[in-house]
């Protein structure tokens, strides 16, 4: 299992800042910060803490290329939380919801739709076939 807390602590030179408001989380290159918004759910600061863990291991981006950059690291932070589709096609086949599932698969909702829209074709084979048995 994948725990961004023991990640974010192996970053030793990188300190925890807290904020109010606007983004679930922040990274500044330059003062080698990561900043998470307080109020959060313990799900949400799991998934924010590796994302903005993935921002400080790969480096800045060019401005040109933010966006693409930004995706990829969603993409990686997610396969990262939820590799195990079986785990992902049961928790979807028992919840009432997305955020249900994403609840019991201790991630947001963000980062469970990223997963879902980024499947491996063998992975949306799998979780179609599951959830199909389950009538869903």
């Amino acid at each position: 299992m994948m725990h961004p807390w023991r990640r974010l602590r192996e970053l030793a030179h990188v300190t925890l800042l807290w904020h109010d408001g606007g983004p679930k989380g922040v990274t500044n290159f330059a003062a080698q910060t990561i900043s998470l918004r307080r109020g959060m759910t313990q799900a949400e600061r799991r998934s924010t803490v590796l994302h903005e863990c993935l921002h400080i291991e790969r480096g800045p981006a060019l401005t040109t290329l933010a966006a693409r950059e930004e995706l990829r690291v969603e993409k990686e932070t997610a396969r990262l939380l939820l590799p195990d589709m079986h785990r992902v096609a049961d928790a979807l086949a028992w919840a009432r919801d997305l955020a249900e599932a994403a609840d019991d698969l201790w991630v947001d909702e963000q980062l469970l739709r990223c997963r879902l829209r980024h499947l491996h074709p063998s992975e949306r084979g799998y979780l179609q076939q599951r959830l199909a048995e389950d009538g869903h």
